[in-house]
């Protein structure tokens, strides 16, 4: 298998069919910003690369796929814009039309402003929502029925490529929503959580005689 910048290239088009019952992304490495979702097989199915920020302008996440051209394999665009500006996302895998949206109208915060959970309508018009569970980590459901259709969590590999290992993982379920949706809102929720933990631990830091004490916790905050 070819290596990239993360260890890993996009696997040729037909490698892993996204319509598989079950779908396991491993994340090498465990890095929202830039790592490859790797399959069972060790092929790699996604690639997520950022920007780093310049003078004046934010970092910029891509979040590409693998595709028959370059142009096929581009998923999103997050521009993390910075000064207190939102963010912006740039897809057109919701109703095939090149948008432009803020990432709060897309990620809605119906719970309060420190909350982790976040709604949004798929492309199959179903309301659905991320929620950080305690020991298990982000799991996303189907509002309406509760049923759940993907987990980022840590496992110990039984089978395939990294078998033996101990892995983060994006596990999937069969159903109407897009995965390329799927990765993209996950991208987003993952990053800002990390964000605020290492805001509110530099904090406790800055406040504690011991640094090596410093707190990771899991706060809240808007996106």
């Amino acid at each position: 298998m070819a290596q990239g910048s993360t260890g890993y290239s996009l696997a040729p088009p037909l490698a892993v069919p996204l319509e598989d019952p079950t779908l396991s992304l491993y994340l090498v490495p465990n890095d929202p910003e830039r790592t490859t979702l790797v399959s069972e097989a060790g092929e790699g199915i996604y690639q997520i690369t950022t920007s780093r920020p310049q003078a004046f302008g934010p970092a910029v996440t891509m979040i590409k796929r693998r595709a028959h051209s370059l142009g096929d394999s581009i998923v999103a665009e997050i521009e993390w814009r910075r000064w207190g500006a939102h963010p912006v996302v740039r897809a057109s895998i919701f109703d095939g039309v090149h948008q432009k949206l803020k990432v709060h109208d897309l990620l809605h915060n119906k719970s309060g402003r420190f909350s982790h959970t976040r709604y949004f309508l798929g492309n199959d018009d179903i309301m659905y929502r991320w929620k950080l569970v305690q020991g298990v980590g982000y799991v996303l459901t189907n509002r309406s029925s509760g049923k759940e259709v993907a987990r980022f969590t840590q496992n110990v590999v039984t089978k395939g490529y990294f078998r033996g290992q101990r892995k983060w993982l994006l596990h999937t379920e069969p159903g109407t929503l897009n995965v390329d949706i799927i990765v993209l809102t996950f991208i987003i929720v993952e990053k800002k959580r990390r964000d605020r933990v290492a805001d509110y631990t530099a904090i406790v830091r800055g406040e504690d005689d011991d640094p090596d004490d410093g707190c990771g916790a899991e706060v809240g905050g808007e996106m």
